[in-house]
């Protein structure tokens, strides 16, 4: 008989801890998938983007699992999921001033590109979630649903999981993928106080019915598509909401629309005795345009206020132990990179942990590198939010500053697709080990180290804004002197250019980074570019205009 109960403890069942069980259980590992709550059930994080989807492409085929695959598309999901999910065809941005009906020259869109494998989705996160856990159940994982962990006892041998039950679990390692509250952070102490994030979050959020797509409420801005086949923003001093609708296309079953209020804590603190609808209401008060938009909208459940979004832990790796995903630490909603953070860290930990297994090393210092790439993806999303927080003050300025995040987008996701693209072609399992063989691990360009210099200097700029030291249009004029003279920087994404609205995501703007990235590229980022484009048109049948939806 062993003298473990399971391989592996995976607290949270969510998400990340699915994904996990998923890649474990295929792979004969005894895993135990352990959550105090059950599913169905309600999770933020519903807006896709090209990080996470194509990470799930890779995750599918490097470790054999297909589920991961049927959820990294709207036509998958559909197909072998849900039919309860939105498309999503755009980020779309609209600056709101208090007291103003909306100008709609204030806006910005980026198009999401649908090339080759369709347009991203707002997941109905209770399906996806669900279908992830039961798929990891069939691979064998077991699945321990209403179960409470109190406390993780760490040995030289094991980990022993303490259930409020009273029961007592053996387990070789723990992985905590539970959140905020998490049992590992909290029993050693983990969360910084104060938390060493710049960005200072609140969030109101609830799913509503009724909700009046923007585009007919509003006068037309000239985007490329429709503001309510995106993920729309609502930008204004101090803050943004999101509206995420499932029932976006023409095949919508879901009537669902989840939104989410974002206060800057230092203007906006939580007010004593104010519930979360008297806020939102004294919100949509301010914003006329935006209470057009939710005129006949009504709530499905009561309104959630939380304290402050932000959270950071020390370290997030131990002996026998490690957190992931919003256990090690969580920033803003904002872009929406929590699920592509989550799958970057499972893509790096899942074949480190398999082979810290087999050889019997459980330590610590074996799972340095992971502890790096969860702080430092927390850091440079940080930074990120951070400075749109600050350019949310003026129009101009969060226009200069997008472009700092479109570089951020498109230099992430050249190395993943990049990755996936040449896998589909050459069938090389060794290409999967490459994706994170650079320099700077967990930052949006690993490969360059001018890159790092060059975030850090257009940080500076917003902090300067931030601490009045200098005025938007200045930092505006310096954002685009910075972007503009990084010849290493992608020429087809025009980022000196900071001023313009739209943001192409076509077939033909890929075509264009493509070639830039084979030809006049760093010598370092020119691997991600290694496929033949010309030969994946052909086995996807050309480059076919957006389907209708």
């Amino acid at each position: 008989m062993s003298e473990y109960d399971y391989s592996v403890a995976i607290l949270g069942s969510g998400i990340a801890g699915s994904t996990l069980a998923n890649i474990l259980a295929r792979h004969g590992h005894s895993v135990v998938l352990i959550d105090s709550g059950t599913h169905p059930r309600f999770a933020l994080g519903e807006s896709t983007i090209g990080e996470t989807t194509y990470l799930l492409k890779l995750l599918a085929k490097r470790f054999d699992v297909p589920e991961l695959g049927h959820v990294s598309s709207f036509e998958g999901v559909r197909r072998h999921v849900s039919s309860a999910c939105g498309v999503k065809r755009n980020f779309g941005f609209v600056y709101h001033r208090e007291g103003e009906i909306q100008n709609p020259e204030e806006v910005t869109q980026c198009s999401v590109s649908e090339f080759p494998n369709g347009p991203e989705m707002h997941m109905h996160r209770q399906d996806i979630d669900s279908y992830l856990f039961y798929s990891a159940v069939r691979h064998g994982a077991h699945p321990r649903q209403r179960t409470f962990v109190d406390r993780v006892e760490i040995t030289d041998s094991a980990a022993i999981l303490h259930t409020r039950a009273g029961e007592q679990l053996r387990v070789r390692y723990v992985v905590d993928a539970s959140g905020r509250n998490s049992v590992l952070a909290n029993q050693y102490g983990l969360r910084e106080d104060p938390c060493r994030f710049r960005s200072h979050s609140r969030t109101l959020f609830t799913h509503m019915v009724g909700v009046t797509p923007f585009d007919h409420v509003t006068r037309p801005s000239g985007q490329p598509t429709p503001w309510y086949q995106g993920t729309l923003h609502h930008l204004f001093d101090g803050g943004w909401m999101w509206v995420i609708p499932f029932d976006n296309h023409e095949g919508a079953t879901n009537p669902l629309c989840s939104v989410g209020l974002n206060l800057d804590t230092r203007r906006f603190p939580k007010q004593p005795g104010v519930g979360a609808t008297e806020e939102w209401q004294a919100f949509l008060d301010r914003f006329p345009s935006v209470a057009r938009q939710f005129e006949h909208a009504r709530p499905t459940w009561e309104w959630v206020s939380t304290g402050r979004t932000q959270y950071s832990s020390t370290r997030t790796v131990g002996d026998r132990w490690a957190m992931m995903s919003h256990a090690a630490g969580a920033i803003d909603a904002l872009f929406s990179r929590g699920m592509a953070n989550t799958m970057q860290v499972i893509y790096s930990f899942a074949p480190l942990l398999m082979e810290a297994l087999a050889d019997d090393d459980l330590s610590a210092e074996r799972f340095a590198s992971v502890d790096q790439l969860n702080q430092t993806i927390l850091d440079v999303n940080d930074q990120l939010v951070a400075g749109s927080y600050t350019s949310f003050r003026d129009f101009d300025l969060w226009r200069a500053w997008s472009k700092v995040w479109f570089m951020g987008w498109n230099l992430g996701i050249a190395r993943i697709v990049g990755t996936y693209f040449a896998y589909e072609e050459s069938g090389d399992p060794a290409l999967f080990d490459r994706l994170f063989d650079a320099p700077f691990p967990g930052t949006f360009c690993p490969d360059l180290p001018e890159f790092q210099d060059l975030f850090r200097r257009l940080g500076l700029v917003m902090e300067d804004v931030e601490q009045n030291r200098t005025t938007p249009g200045a930092a505006v004029e310096q954002l685009a002197t910075l972007l503009g003279s990084a010849d290493f920087l992608p020429s087809p994404l025009r980022l000196g250019d900071v001023l313009r609205r739209w943001h192409d995501g076509s077939f033909e703007a890929q075509r264009r980074m493509y070639e830039w990235g084979r030809t006049t590229s760093p010598e370092p980022m020119r691997r991600w570019y290694g496929y033949d484009l010309e030969a994946l048109l052909a086995r996807s049948g050309g480059a076919p205009a957006p389907a209708a939806l």
